[in-house]
């Protein structure tokens, strides 16, 4: 097949900034939402925040909407993923199935809760799942320890690591794969426009080989 999709490892790379954001939803709520998500299912939109900010106290992330990532189009903010209005604007063109863009309708903030960023920012929900990772036809990837669990991604992946098979050009065009731990599969049309939009790298996209 010449088609294409796309997988993100970003899952892979939430402690990075998530560990130093705060959020106006109690913890209990966070734990929810963060395994629904994770799990590939809906999510109800009361479960998220309305107001993140950057975390204090720590000195060398008191920065983190100010010098590390001072406009960011996707970040993971203490158990979710926020993308901006840039990023949600192409992400609700296509199929999200199950999954949603909540408004963070308060605002994200600098670290002093008072400085608004200047973007507006939704809450991304993945919220499908498919059965389409190929273990056998993909390089690089990192086989289970036990037999019949799932794969891992590639230490550093690239274009064509990651093969599956033809149901991923079936349903939504986001979806999340038991079989191949902390992905995210876009579809091949999402990944092209978030590529062409200049997002690859902030979604940290690698094109996928359809078999």
């Amino acid at each position: 097949m010449s088609e294409h999709v796309w997988v993100s490892n970003i899952l892979n790379s939430e402690a990075s900034l998530g560990a130093f954001v705060r959020t106006n939803v109690n913890i209990e709520h966070v734990v929810e939402a963060d395994q629904k998500n994770k799990d590939g299912g809906s999510v109800s939109q009361d479960l998220f925040p309305t107001r993140i900010w950057a975390s204090s106290g720590v000195e060398e992330h008191d920065m983190a909407f100010e010098t590390r990532n001072p406009d960011p189009d996707l970040f993971f903010a203490g158990g979710y993923w926020i993308v901006s209005e840039f990023a949600a604007d192409i992400l609700r063109r296509f199929d999200l199935g199950g999954g949603a863009l909540y408004p963070v309708s308060d605002g994200v903030f600098k670290s002093d809760n008072e400085t608004r960023l200047p973007k507006e920012y939704f809450c991304w929900i993945f919220g499908n799942k498919k059965s389409a990772f190929l273990s056998q036809d993909s390089r690089n990837v990192r086989a289970p320890k036990i037999e019949g669990l799932w794969w891992k991604m590639p230490w550093t992946p690239a274009d064509d690591d990651v093969a599956v098979s033809g149901r991923a050009l079936k349903g939504p065009d986001v979806w999340l794969d038991d079989m191949l731990f902390q992905s995210v599969f876009l579809s091949g049309p999402l990944g092209d426009a978030l590529d062409a939009a200049g997002l690859s790298e902030a979604f940290r996209l690698f094109k996928c080989r359809v078999i």
